[in-house]
């Protein structure tokens, strides 16, 4: 093929692909969520899928075999396609996503917006400033800043991925690569980091940029100028160091151990005159003390962030003491949870963590050529893969010490901050790889293969982006008809009535719609026993309000498919007398249940006991 024709061919099947992309923001658009969604991806029209698809085939077929002219609109595309599945909440119309900390999220810039709360108040007010500022100029709702917050994170790092990798190898199958590798997310695990406004994991993204900057700083300052000297680079790094600890201390944490074990290979390798190009680089303790001591500065006054440390000081006492905590316990209840209704840890993790296992693999073969000195011929590489090991494995200590301590998840919050620096780290190795590769099967066969490989680990981990049945998780869609509900519940408890709801109680619901500060949260912390929707004396001491949402509903019957709770339970709500509907809105159920009610199930239990 001529290379008219072959880049005639591009710009054609660019035009298809951008065609096929507007078309799917057209139709996702035209059909809006109109209730709760147990899942976003089932709920989405098939052709939105279907045209997605065509999208990211010709979009990764030109980056890989097109003219190479067209190699930026054609990653431009396979970009836009990708995050218009991680902006589907936003292009269907979700009020709200993310029904845990989020919704605490959403009331604290609520609090900050109504005067309530200073932002300084709060220990990590990143998105929260971010999400007012978007308020203050767009005109847009708390709810709806704060998705585009989220939203902002995601493209920040599939932008900063590849540039990562290309500081690390600097040649331009490294950019094809690493950007759909990028586009994989596997930051992302839906366990301890979510696509919802959630600090730790907007956080987690933003670091991609101090390690970004890291890798400038290292090698694009003029290392024989004075080590004191002020660099732009190295200023970034300072505000951007800076900033993550506004977005999460424990983020900035992980970023500040990276500094300082940057800086003690580079004193190792001076002092033992290491034949590296480590010795070159500038260096970067000013940056690293500065992190540090606004780490300090923020944290040492903040009575959240050192509850944590008082967790693992209490574990660590436990060990000491012979009664340690059960280590990873929540993690094992998780497991015997899914072995109830069929399924086992092993299946979830290769759901969750396949192609992440696959990136920590590539990681894995290119530090151990690293080691090797097979890579020698390119110093610059070899040498910015060992700041990323050691960086990564610095973390490593504070992955233990939270799984023995069982301080809730923070482990697995850890490895979505390392998932990026394997999956920048990864598409160099596997840039390497083929190249190897190629010599053996040839060029053509290599592009091939890679491209094959990519378009399969593409869906492979995006489906799990997003919680959903496929992994036992419920969608975290929030109407704006369930937060109204709560909003009628919450008055009605002015009466002095306990308001209750299934599984954990209400508080988060009032953080969202009255804020953190209106109402304390053990009066909304009461919440119905397992299996026992249909027992409610342990629940209530009298008269009553009970919550039931949708959102409850598809998640205990579909999604946990009736462990806890039955949908003859929620059905039995209807039936007995002295329960009786005060609210119902298609999304959001109060009940109000009489002393009566509660008074007979106390005698139940009493006769059976």
């Amino acid at each position: 093929m001529t290379s008219s024709r072959f880049g005639l061919w591009s710009q054609l099947a660019l035009i298809v692909g951008f065609s096929a992309f507007a078309l799917a923001i057209g139709q996702a658009y035209q059909n809006p969520a109109t209730a709760y969604e147990l899942s976003i991806y089932s709920s989405t029209p098939e052709l939105f899928w279907a045209l997605i698809a065509i999208a990211v085939v010709l979009s990764l077929t030109i980056a890989v075999f097109g003219d190479q002219q067209f190699r930026a609109l054609s990653l431009l595309l396979g970009g836009m396609s990708v995050f218009s599945i991680v902006s589907l909440p936003l292009i269907r119309g979700y009020y709200f996503i993310g029904s845990g900390d989020s919704l605490t999220h959403l009331g604290w810039v609520r609090d900050v917006i109504d005067g309530e709360t200073a932002i300084t108040e709060l220990l990590y007010p990143g998105i929260h400033s971010f999400a007012i500022l978007l308020t203050d100029v767009t005109g847009f709702s708390p709810e709806r800043s704060l998705m585009l917050v989220v939203l902002s994170f995601v493209a920040l790092t599939f932008l900063l991925i590849p540039l990562i990798a290309f500081e690390i190898l600097p040649r331009e199958d490294t950019i094809v690569v690493a950007a759909f590798s990028g586009l994989l997310l596997l930051p992302v695990n839906t366990i301890s980091t979510h696509l919802a406004p959630h600090t730790f994991s907007q956080a987690m993204l933003f670091s991609s940029l101090g390690i970004y900057l890291f890798l400038l700083y290292l090698t694009r300052a003029d290392p024989s100028q004075s080590r004191l000297r002020i660099t732009s680079f190295g200023v970034l790094l300072v505000f951007v160091g800076a900033a993550t600890v506004l977005y999460h201390p424990m983020q900035a944490l992980n970023l500040f151990v990276l500094l300082v074990l940057a800086s003690a290979i580079q004193l190792l390798a001076r002092w033992r005159d290491w034949d590296s190009a480590i010795r070159s680089h500038k260096t970067m303790y000013v940056q690293t003390a500065v992190l540090g001591a606004v780490f300090l500065a923020w944290t040492s006054r903040r009575p959240a962030f050192w509850s944590t440390i008082d967790a693992v000081s209490r574990a660590a006492e436990g060990y000491v003491g012979g009664a340690p905590p059960t280590a990873a316990g929540s993690t094992a209840s998780q497991g015997a949870s899914l072995q109830a209704i069929g399924a086992s840890l092993p299946e979830i993790f290769a759901k969750l963590f396949m192609v992440s296992s696959l990136y920590v693999g590539l990681m894995g073969i290119l530090v151990l050529a690293v080691l090797l000195h097979r890579l020698d011929a390119l110093p610059e590489t070899d040498a910015k893969v060992r700041y990323l090991t050691v960086g990564a494995l610095g973390t490593l200590p504070f992955v233990v010490v939270y799984i023995l301590g069982d301080v809730g998840e923070l482990h697995f919050r850890l490895l979505g901050y390392l998932m990026i620096i394997a999956t920048a780290v990864g598409s160099v190795s596997l840039v390497l790889g083929l190249r190897k590769l190629a010599s053996g099967i040839g060029v053509r066969s290599t592009h091939l293969a890679v491209a094959v490989v990519l378009l399969l680990l593409l869906p492979a981990a995006l489906i799990t982006a997003y919680p959903s049945p496929y992994i036992y998780q419920p969608n975290q869609h929030v109407t704006q008809s369930e937060l109204a509900g709560y909003e009628q519940a919450f008055e009605l408890h002015e009466d002095g009535l306990t308001v209750a709801a299934v599984r954990q109680g209400p508080w988060r619901y009032n953080d969202a719609v009255l804020g953190t500060d209106e109402t304390p949260r053990d009066a909304y912390d009461r919440s119905v026993p397992t299996r026992e929707i249909n027992t409610l004396n342990s629940t209530f001491a009298g008269d009553g309000y009970l919550a039931v949402t949708e959102y409850d509903r598809q998640r205990e019957i579909n999604a946990y498919q009736e462990l806890r709770y039955t949908q003859a339970g929620f059905e039995s709500l209807d039936a007995r007398p002295g329960i009786n509907q005060v609210i119902s809105n298609g999304d959001f159920t109060l009940y109000f249940v009489e002393e009566r009610v509660v008074d007979q199930d106390a005698a139940m239990a009493e006769a059976a006991a």
